[in-house]
């Protein structure tokens, strides 16, 4: 069973680099997410807790170069009642970052609120095959995960980069736009049949009214669209949730 999995994931991550080869390179390797069921009575010190204590262990992180990206995001729509409310993002440059992560040694934790519901409902690791962000950047205050399980993993990632992204590109960097980017994630783990997503389109929006309505003109699809509707369960996403980035800290922004 070892070696199947070695063998899986070295297929996994050639993959990403011959894409990465041919195609226009993403800034980080591999990602954690993480999501979160925090009651009510639970958010504001949940919130202050990440602000105020684990944001400088994260920021250290990240001028180390342990670390490229970190996120906190909430969820604006759907079940957030038994399901998660919020989740974290964690990016690393390289695979072996993650051993690293700011997690380890978090540091000192003084200044902890207490807060009783932490319970983490499920986490997964991906790496992003495609990315696209504007020329001049735009804050991706809001994002839409477009969580898919399509038939032919490789497949849909390659049809991605060929048909949606020349597409997309003119909405990310027309000013006008409230497309802020655009990424493809690739789950590494978990997978298989038992799992209900095996791929993530994620949306960037600078405005939730954005992310609710992404093309409010319309918009002239681009040829070959059906391709990779294909090659979805009954054409669709398996879920579509938009979430509003609280806090965000990177290499060259924070929020």
């Amino acid at each position: 069973m070892k070696t199947i999995l070695s063998i899986f994931f070295i297929s996994l991550i050639s993959f990403a680099s011959y894409a990465q080869e041919e195609w226009d390179p993403t800034d980080h390797q591999i990602a954690t997410w993480q999501f979160r069921s925090i009651s009510p009575s639970d958010v504001a010190n949940f919130l202050s807790n990440e602000d105020n204590v684990y944001r400088q262990a994260v920021k250290n992180a990240i001028a180390e170069g342990r670390m490229k990206h970190w996120g906190l995001l909430r969820k604006v729509n759907g079940n957030t009642s038994d399901n998660h409310n919020f989740f974290f993002y964690n990016g690393f440059e390289n695979l072996t970052d993650i051993d690293n992560s700011w997690w380890v040694e978090s540091g000192p934790t003084f200044g902890l609120k207490p807060v009783q519901s932490q319970g983490v409902l499920g986490s997964a690791h991906t790496f992003p095959a495609i990315q696209v962000f504007a020329t001049n950047p735009k804050p991706g205050n809001y994002i839409k995960v477009n969580y898919a399980n399509p038939t032919n993993v490789n497949e849909f990632v390659r049809l991605q980069n060929e048909i949606w992204k020349p597409f997309i590109k003119k909405y990310v960097n027309d000013s006008e736009s409230s497309w802020a980017g655009w990424e493809v994630h690739q789950v590494v783990s978990p997978t298989g049949s038992g799992y209900n997503w095996s791929i993530a389109t994620v949306d960037h929006f600078t405005t939730l009214s954005g992310a609710l309505n992404s093309f409010p003109d319309g918009a002239e699809w681009p040829e070959g669209l059906e391709a990779i509707n294909d090659l979805l369960p009954d054409g669709k996403f398996y879920k579509s949730v938009i979430y509003e980035v609280v806090f965000y800290e990177g290499t060259e922004m924070s929020k």
